[in-house]
């Protein structure tokens, strides 16, 4: 942190880049994960729907009525029939659970090999817990395709089929704050039932090959590798960066006494994920007024490195800023939960001290002439 606000970020070159700076035990995890055996599975195999916990499934056999209903599969994974030995579900494609079950009835003795007329599908799939690690903007376990409020959890459909989107690894990823601008879309590895996954989600950026985004079930762990520095072409909206952010405003500059007066509302502190600080001065009101009064404004940028807790003060005068909002070095990018605070000009804070000196001595001067 400066000693003092008159040098807060002033380079010689007035240039910021952020960094990346991971401590050591993120880098030891990534370093032990590329030691493991990666298997690369194809995008149609990752991408085909798996059921999971929670999951309920609709079971036909068409010699057995009695055993036709809805099925969900339990905290084990495991789908319980009557009269029959649990079936382990979880991670299975319709096709090997279909596949499976008619193994087990069949071993079972229900009924024989050329008798076997067996169907099943999912009725309503369940939210899920997975844990997502690495260059994303919250790290940890997160919830997806979590049921609305307002539709009950013990009513389920009859019909056959189920579609969501929201079991995927975009949605995960959306879930944890989306991908820092550091991340290595060719390098992501999901952990599933202690097999290591290696995934390349690049095109997701750009919006293609979506239909083949991999799939998840609960208990799966993202571990989203850094490139070690940043991309600022993954600094803008997509289906695995934050659609918007949050940003931290402060403009008590004259003649506004408070942010209500600046009109900072919760509109303005929200900006689209690709904002400049100069974007955020137009939002927090830090431009505009009379010229040879408030042109030499300046702004405050608190932000952070990525993967570093460590905050970096950063100073632009608002004619900086006008000067260079092409250049991302002296016009940073914001990033989620940064702060901006506006500063008045010279000019401004020359007069108010005028000002205060006269309310000071003013009174004095009068009594003594008085």
């Amino acid at each position: 942190m400066p000693k003092h606000l008159d040098n807060a970020g002033e380079e010689t070159d007035h240039t910021f880049h952020r960094s990346v700076r991971l401590d050591n035990q993120t880098v030891t995890t990534f370093r032990a994960l590329q030691q493991q055996q990666l298997v690369t599975a194809s995008d149609v195999e990752m991408s085909t729907p798996r059921f999971s916990r929670g999951d309920w499934v609709k079971m036909k056999i068409q010699t057995m009525p009695n055993y036709d209903g809805l099925y969900q599969i339990n905290a084990a994974g495991e789908m319980e029939i009557p009269f029959s030995d649990p079936l382990l579900a979880a991670g299975l494609d319709r096709r090997n659970l279909i596949r499976a079950l008619q193994s087990s009835l069949l071993r079972q003795g229900w009924f024989h090999d050329d008798q076997t007329m067996l169907d099943v599908s999912l009725v309503r799939a369940s939210s899920i817990q997975v844990t997502v690690f690495g260059a994303v903007f919250s790290q940890g376990q997160v919830t997806i395709n979590g049921q609305p409020a307002t539709k009950p959890q013990d009513t389920v459909q009859h019909e056959t089929g189920s579609f969501t989107t929201g079991r995927n690894l975009a949605a995960a990823l959306r879930a944890a704050g989306g991908i820092r601008p550091d991340a290595d879309l060719r390098n992501v590895i999901l952990k599933r039932h202690g097999v290591f996954y290696l995934l390349n989600i690049h095109n997701l950026v750009d919006g293609e090959h979506y239909q083949t985004v991999p799939t998840l079930i609960q208990g799966d762990e993202i571990y989203v590798a850094s490139r070690g520095e940043e991309d600022t072409h993954l600094i803008r909206p997509t289906s695995i960066t934050p659609p918007g952010m949050r940003v931290l405003m402060s403009n008590l500059t004259a003649p506004a006494l408070s942010n209500a007066q600046s009109a900072i509302s919760t509109d303005a502190t929200r900006l689209a994920y690709g904002a400049s600080l100069l974007d955020a001065a137009i939002s927090a009101n830090c431009i505009g007024g009379t010229h040879n009064a408030n042109a030499s404004r300046s702004i405050l940028l608190i932000t952070r490195h990525h993967g570093s807790t460590q905050q970096v003060v950063i100073r632009r005068s608002i004619n900086q800023l006008l000067a260079n909002a092409s250049d991302y070095a002296v016009n940073p990018y914001l990033m989620p939960d940064d702060g901006v605070a506006c500063y008045d000009s010279r000019f401004t804070n020359l007069r108010d001290v005028a000002r205060g000196v006269g309310e000071l001595f003013g009174p004095i001067l009068l009594g003594g002439i008085l």
